[in-house]
């Protein structure tokens, strides 16, 4: 059994591999099917961090990727073409992004463009519109996102001003009136945690202080005794999976009390079986995965990862599926004619769970509403998802789910 440890090595083979065939993509070049007969070969770029603490995400992300894939091929490929993929390390850095999508689009011709994360998105976002070539991300949720997509920028994470009303919501339904909010000192996470400072105050609770933090340090100590000064009942953290298990040891061995509200980065089960009874009783939050059709699909990803899905997996699923849905119901790998398709593929039709069943209602002449692994994926005008949360709680040794919330209760 493959572990994530082995995806890196198998990483530069695919990448190598794919990039040898570039000069037979079809996207950016004629644009058009060549039939079921035809050995060309659609290229999709995954651009994601493959390296430092969130490395985890693009290796991930690959997984999930390859899945649907393997998937797609199975069933005769896109308009009867095989997809590989070409993966490029963005190092969570802009510049790095920056040429690396270049490269995925000008020499090896991606159709579309899986990722990245709110790190990197907002400054590749405007290569991918000059260029006209969609862009999907599984694992962004920024909300400078919120009101620029639709046209060739869309997401199948939800927007941090959900997710952030989403941990507001769970300390105000459970009766905590003080919280304090604490957050790593980036992108991604400032957009979560001052979402959570905006929705809490929204509902009439009192946020004590807020407190930004830098990844990567060996202490946080002090930037702990600044968080619980107040006395918060209950802290959201938005940090990655690293820099947050340094936080919640040194606030146990510091003994602050409270209770923790987790970023959907500490919403794995390994991260709750290692911090063990030292979070028994926080919370997290996370999407409500797509019932069946997700327990296939972590099925699948840990007979080939060796461990559950992460967060954002089964997103990174979803984005390949509803690329190719749309390039079915365009007849084109054209990456402009494809990026028109995808809204539609994703809403108002006949439900579909998988992309054999896609193809074969779009080869009969119907619309489709696309139901992943990761639920419901209806996308606005605006390329973002309105979808639930799942509300989890710590026992010590997993997460359980307790509860959910809808994005009508969102509305505040």
């Amino acid at each position: 059994m493959a572990g994530l440890s082995d995806i890196s090595s198998r990483r530069e083979f695919i990448k190598t591999a794919t990039a040898s065939g570039a000069a037979l993509t079809l996207a950016g070049c004629t644009g058009e099917s060549t039939g079921s007969s035809s050995s060309e070969t659609i290229t999709i770029g995954l651009l994601q961090p493959f390296t430092g603490e969130v490395g985890w995400v693009g290796e991930s992300s690959e997984v999930a990727v390859e899945i649907a894939i393997d998937e797609i091929n199975n069933a005769g490929g896109i308009n009867g073409n095989t997809v590989e993929i070409v993966a490029e390390d963005t190092e969570a850095g802009q510049q790095t992004a920056t040429s690396a999508i270049r490269k995925l689009i000008n020499s090896d011709g991606a159709s579309t463009i899986l990722g990245p994360t709110s790190f990197t998105l907002p400054a590749v976002m405007g290569i991918a519109q000059d260029n006209q070539v969609p862009i999907i991300s599984p694992t962004a949720g920024t909300s400078e996102l919120d009101d620029v997509g639709g046209e060739y920028i869309f997401r199948t994470a939800s927007s941090d001003s959900l997710g952030g009303r989403a941990m507001a919501r769970i300390a105000e339904q459970n009766g905590y009136e003080e919280i304090a909010v604490m957050y790593v000192d980036n992108q991604g996470g400032r957009s979560f945690g001052k979402t959570v400072v905006e929705g809490f105050e929204a509902l009439g609770g009192t946020v004590t202080t807020e407190v930004a933090v830098t990844p990567g340090k060996n202490s946080y100590r002090s930037e702990l005794t600044k968080a619980f000064e107040g006395s918060p009942e209950f802290v959201s953290l938005t940090a990655g999976a690293e820099t947050g298990s340094i936080i919640l040891n040194q606030w146990n061995e510091q003994g602050l009390g409270g209770v923790w509200g987790l970023s959907d980065d500490m919403q794995t089960n390994g991260f709750a079986s290692e911090m063990g009874d030292i979070i028994e009783g926080s919370y997290a939050i996370g999407p409500l995965s797509g019932g069946d059709r997700y327990e296939e699909f972590a099925s699948e990803y840990e007979s080939r990862a060796g461990e559950s899905p992460r967060p954002f997996t089964a997103e990174g699923y979803d984005a390949m599926i509803l690329a190719a849905l749309a390039a079915e119901a365009a007849g084109s790998s054209n990456p402009a004619e494809l990026a028109e398709q995808i809204i539609s593929v994703s809403q108002d039709g006949e439900a579909v769970e998988s992309f054999q069943q896609g193809s074969n209602a779009i080869e009969d002449g119907a619309d489709i509403n696309y139901q992943g692994a990761s639920g419901p994926v209806d996308f606005t005008e605006n390329g973002n998802i309105r979808s639930p949360f799942a509300v989890v709680q710590s026992n010590g040794d997993s997460w359980e789910q307790t509860g959910r919330i809808e994005p009508d209760q969102l509305e505040f």
